[in-house]
């Protein structure tokens, strides 16, 4: 018998129609989701943007913006004022919180008159408000002799009683110094690295007085050296030049508002 003759199998040569009309597929619904992203109401991104900008570019904020901004459309966003507030200067203040301003610094100045027994004067003490909080102004002779680093010893229970209540506060401080190298070169004492360091040496004493003597939060304590960078008063005069000597104690409030703090 003869065998019969295997017919062979056809082949499918439009096998790649398939694949094909997927692939199309996916491109129709890829240009369909680019459509649909670019139709995007480009107002309500404008104002995303603007308004995120707003936030980190406001006056006040904790870090100064560096380079320009980022402007994605036509308009600029609103920047606020071109004159922000020089870091010099004092923050604008209402009535309420110069009465409390006034009232903090009579305060610290009764600490440091039942702490001491002597009356301090009304120009070597002052609390002034700040982008971040508010700052202690204390003259050089509410701690210091003049050339000298030291705490004074009969000054040490005012800063004992100061540190207790910032302490308590538990909010973040950073001690600065202050110097004035022009009156101490004009008496051919110190040069002027001499009176940066002096400065630097009297602040490190108060924080490491604060950390030991208060238990100050090692965490939320800082130090600030500015030498003779950052006078108050420009006039080569007795006067002025003490008005220079001086320490700051900045405390930052999470607000930045003025709390009400009974000294």
């Amino acid at each position: 018998m003869a065998k019969k003759k295997h017919h062979e199998e056809h082949e499918n040569l439009e096998r790649w129609l398939v694949s094909y009309a997927d692939f199309i597929t996916l491109l129709f619904a890829f240009f369909t989701v680019l459509y649909a992203l670019s139709a995007t109401d480009k107002e309500k991104y404008k104002s995303a943007v603007e308004s995120i900008q707003k936030s980190f570019t406001h006056a006040g904020s904790i870090f100064p913006q560096k380079g320009a901004p980022f402007t994605p459309f036509d308009k600029p966003a609103d920047m606020g004022s071109k004159s922000p507030t020089s870091p010099t200067n004092e923050s604008q203040v209402s009535q309420d919180q110069e009465a409390m301003i006034r009232r903090m610094a009579e305060q610290i100045r009764g600490v440091f008159e039942r702490a001491t027994g002597v009356s301090a004067a009304e120009e070597d003490v002052e609390v002034l408000k700040t982008p971040m909080g508010f700052k202690i102004r204390l003259g050089e002779a509410m701690l210091f002799a003049p050339r000298s680093a030291k705490l004074k010893r009969n000054q040490v229970p005012f800063l004992l009683e100061l540190g207790k209540r910032l302490a308590a506060l538990d909010l973040p401080i950073q001690v600065e110094g202050h110097s004035d190298s022009g009156e101490l070169l004009s008496r051919g004492a110190l040069n002027e690295k001499e009176a940066w360091d002096l400065s630097s040496q009297r602040s490190y004493n108060i924080v490491r007085f604060l950390i030991d003597g208060t238990f100050f939060p090692r965490s939320k304590i800082s130090m600030g050296v500015f030498g003779n960078t950052l006078p108050l008063a420009e006039e080569n005069t007795p006067e002025a030049r003490t008005k220079n000597r001086r320490v700051e104690i900045s405390v930052a409030t999470p607000d930045r508002e003025i709390p009400y703090i009974n000294w």
